[in-house]
């Protein structure tokens, strides 16, 4: 396995520079023959000699902090050598409600340039607009963001549409570089696929997207799921995304139902069939019922729909008699009219007396979420997202019980995460077999390199191709969590292009000359080893680093630079180092 990862890497790499190099260039380095700059050291043979001041494999406190936040830092492994790694966690794991202060000065500063043209149309049209202006629908409320879409093509230009896809995508960027609290980050991204949302679906679901990330995910990631589920299932995106909020009591929608169980709670082994008469017994009697129920049936799918009609947004649909009508805000709200009273067992629990309002609904919820499937299924994915696709089963064991422990305690998934990370070792021990997917590269090769970054709407796209943009996926069970998905030649190549090709966006602001030591700018030896140990913090193969030095030291590298270019020649050369860099096996697994 290792060897044909470093194949794949080794191999990858050389495809890159080939891609990025002239004809001449490439002929060069790859024949052996690459143009060396007079005084620095000869090329061959240097990693094998053991020239290299790394060690050979990553602390501890590298692996770790590498699986739970969006790149380790040379200064955050430092730091936390320094004060230990159950003080970090637990440091961690209580973050402020918000951005931390630094954060979100960082996010108040940020503007992005929008401009259009104006249009006069029947509706009153709108404006010319050309400004930079800053991220004002983060903060927005519902019904602001509804307006949006309600409006689109009337009084409002759809470029505002895209531009609060584009403050959202920015702000994800800026958060997972720039966030104090990475943990938080990584559980936000977490349940942001756990919970997905296809923003091309539905454009009314899209617009108010800010709102779900922020009062429907964030407050809860590591607080109680059971809170977090109707949370979830009270947010205009949710409802929207999956039907809810059309259904009525004649004709109750059941998309929401069926992912409900299938996707957000007890997954699809949990699923039985059409029907299982071993699940319900006569009036809910029985031992195989509610959470000690084997499992969930399409007729549970119809019975939630049932319990959960009534559950939508305002939207100016009829509300009582006499014509009576819901505004248009996009706000969640109880709407009797649509409710059926018709609900009768869901997994062998009776529904039919319970008459306050959303309170069948709510029945429903406390059933999925207490069932132990959900333990076992949501366990599954999130020791997957932190280890890879076998992870290590005692940790597995560890968060099943810790979640079932803490069921209804405020902060039960800060006790899994506790569990996972604090009561054993192996989140510090190798391998490190977890794939980053395109984004996590990205981050990672920013927070590395120091890099500060600001919004751009480019954002919003650049990753969509590959799926792996912010609400990109567009199907609702979110996007894969398997290396075999990542692991390509195609997504490799596409993210290799962007690490060196964003760089040049002025929104993204580093200095890699600064930052290199002045004393080792006379050598390519040194500074690959510097970048490989702020980078990766371990010695790579041989095969990679003295790739890494040819280079250097080629006609399009660092040394050339140095000796023989201009100040933006030599921070251009530093950005290809670092990209390539990132291209290594060793970073592209964490």
């Amino acid at each position: 396995m290792r060897n044909n990862r470093a194949s794949f890497y080794a191999d990858g790499l050389r495809n890159f520079l080939s891609a990025t190099l002239s004809v001449i260039v490439c002929l060069l380095i790859f024949k052996g023959l690459a143009y060396t700059v007079p005084g620095t050291e000869p090329l061959s043979g240097l990693a094998d000699e053991g020239n290299l001041m790394l060690t050979a494999e990553p602390s501890f406190e590298r692996i770790a902090l590498n699986r739970v936040t969006f790149g380790a830092r040379d200064v955050d492994e430092a730091y936390v050598q320094s004060i230990g790694w159950d003080a970090y966690v637990q440091d961690q794991l209580n973050p402020p409600d918000g951005d931390d202060d630094a954060l979100a000065a960082h996010l108040a500063a940020q503007t992005m340039h929008i401009d259009y043209r104006g249009e006069e149309n029947e509706f009153g049209g709108w404006p010319d607009v050309d400004e930079d202006r800053p991220l004002n629908y983060l903060d927005a409320d519902t019904e602001t963001l509804f307006d949006v879409a309600v409006n689109a093509g009337k009084t409002v230009p759809f470029a505002e549409g895209a531009r609060i896809q584009q403050e959202l995508t920015a702000a994800s960027w800026i958060r997972a570089v720039h966030a104090e609290y990475q943990i938080r980050e990584f559980m936000a991204d977490f349940w942001h696929n756990h919970f997905n949302i296809g923003r091309q679906d539905n454009n009314f679901a899209t617009v108010t997207l800010p709102v779900y990330d922020r009062e429907h995910i964030r407050p809860y990631v590591l607080g109680n799921f059971r809170e977090m589920l109707e949370a979830n299932a009270t947010s205009t995106a949710m409802l929207l995304y999956l039907d809810n909020a059309v259904s009525v009591a004649t004709f109750p929608n059941e998309n929401y139902g069926r992912e409900l169980m299938e996707l957000h709670t007890m997954g699809e082994d949990a699923y039985l069939g059409l029907d299982n008469t071993d699940v319900a017994g006569p009036n809910g009697l029985g031992i195989n019922v509610g959470v000690n129920a084997a499992g969930f049936t399409d007729v549970d799918v119809f019975e939630a729909s049932i319990a959960l009609s009534g559950w939508t947004v305002e939207f100016g649909q009829p509300t009582g008699p006499g014509g009576k009508r819901a505004p248009v805000t996009g706000n969640f709200f109880y709407s009797a009219a649509q409710h059926s009273p018709d609900a009768g067992e869901f997994m062998g629990v009776t529904l039919a007396g319970i008459d306050e309002p959303m309170e069948q609904g709510r029945a429903v919820l406390d059933i999925v979420a207490a069932h132990p499937a959900t333990a076992e299924f949501i366990c599954g994915k999130l020791v997957r997202r932190i280890f890879g696709d076998t992870p290590p089963a005692a940790v597995q064991t560890r968060a099943v019980e810790a979640w079932t422990e803490h069921k209804d305690a405020p902060d039960q998934i800060k006790k899994v995460m506790e569990a996972i990370l604090l009561d054993g070792p192996e989140i510090g021990e190798g391998p490190q077999t977890k794939v980053r997917r395109p984004f996590e590269r990205l981050m990672a090769l920013y927070r590395t390199t120091d890099t500060v970054v600001n919004a751009h709407p480019w954002m919003n796209i650049v990753l969509e191709s590959l799926h792996d943009g912010l609400f990109t996926w567009p199907a609702p069970n979110g996007r894969p969590d398997v290396n075999g998905y990542w692991f390509s030649t195609t997504a490799s190549l596409t993210t290799w292009n962007l690490s060196i090709g964003l760089f040049f966006l002025e929104e993204l602001a580093t200095s890699f000359t600064a930052q290199t030591p002045l004393n080792i700018q006379n050598s390519s030896i040194e500074m690959v080893e510097y970048w490989l140990g702020r980078m990766i913090g371990f010695e790579p193969s041989a095969a990679v680093v003295n790739t890494l030095i040819d280079d250097a030291s080629s006609l399009a590298g660092i040394m050339t630079s140095l000796n023989f270019g201009s100040a933006k020649n030599v921070e251009d050369a530093f950005m290809r180092l670092a990209s390539l860099i990132s291209t290594t096996e060793e970073f592209s697994f964490r």
